[in-house]
């Protein structure tokens, strides 16, 4: 796993399907996550949800996270 984090300026939006129809989550400017595996051209990540201290899966565009 590489560990990768969101160096745009807007928010990177995290999905729970490879459509991307079902947003789950948001990677806030600055935020950490792990991606884990590679799907149809989408990184899915594992990133810590800020207030809860709890862990989410799911697909992302690689192109908004950066090792």
């Amino acid at each position: 796993m590489m560990n990768y984090a969101n160096p745009m300026e807007g928010l990177l939006s995290v999905y729970a399907d490879s459509g991307m129809k079902k947003k789950i989550g948001t990677l806030y400017k600055g935020s950490t996550c792990k991606c884990i595996a590679r799907h149809e051209d989408l990184a899915i990540i594992l990133y810590k949800v800020s207030m809860l201290g709890e862990y989410k899966v799911g697909f992302a565009d690689p192109r908004g996270i950066q090792a």
